[in-house]
Order: C-alpha cells, then sequence, then structure tokens
C-alpha cells in the first residue's frame, strides 16, 4: 500500500505551527512579564515620592505659626499628591498599553509566520 505524503507534510506543518504559537506565547508572556515589573517599580517610585512629600509637609507644619500657614502647607499637600497621582495614572496607562503592543506583536508575529509558512506548502 501506498503511503501518502502528504500527511507527513502536514504533521510537520503542525509541528512548526505548534512550535510557532509556542515561541509567540514566550515573547508575549515575556512582554507581560516586563510590562509586570516596570508597573511595580512605577508603584514603588510612586510611593516614594508621596512618603517624602509627606515628609516635607510634617517639617512645614512643625514651622508653622498660625492657622493660615498651616492651610497653605495643607492645600499644597494635597495638590502635590493628586497631581502625583494623575502622573502616576498617565504612567501606569503607557507602561500598559506599551506591554499590550509588544503582547500583540509578538502573537501577530507568529501568526504572520504560520501563514507564510502555510502558503509555501
Amino acid at each position: 500500500m501506498a503511503k501518502s505524503t502528504r500527511g507527513g507534510r502536514g504533521a510537520a506543518g503542525n509541528e512548526e505551527t505548534a512550535a510557532a504559537s509556542g515561541k509567540a506565547a514566550a515573547e508575549a508572556g515575556s512582554a507581560v512579564a516586563v510590562g509586570l515589573q516596570d508597573i511595580a517599580q512605577a508603584w514603588v517610585d510612586y510611593a516614594q515620592r508621596v512618603m517624602d512629600r509627606t515628609t516635607e509637609a510634617t517639617e512645614s507644619l512643625l514651622k508653622c505659626r498660625s492657622l493660615n500657614d498651616m492651610l497653605g502647607v495643607q492645600a499644597e499637600l494635597m495638590r502635590g499628591h493628586l497631581q502625583a497621582f494623575l502622573d502616576q495614572s498617565t504612567k501606569l496607562a503607557e507602561i500598559t498599553n506599551r506591554m499590550a503592543a509588544r503582547s500583540i506583536d509578538a502573537i501577530g508575529e507568529a501568526a504572520g509566520q504560520a501563514r507564510a509558512d502555510k502558503n509555501r506548502r
């Protein structure tokens, strides 16, 4: 009985596709891991800035001689915290977008490679 060579190519093609999918998954996972590290570092930096600003405000409060001085220090502290939060939100959105784009690019490249391999057959 004659063996079909077509079945052999199909199996090899499936193995290539699986390898490309595995590589894409690894690259996408790597992009996510890097993004999560960036997010964690951004939160650490944010917490440090807030602590530093709070410490400075506490020192300024101790030097206040009137209620108006104290209210001014507190208002400045609140403004600074709000601005830091808005900056942090922007930074996190940029990191998340970059992480998603890298993951999608890795998967897209693998899909393109699989399509090219399929068309060559």
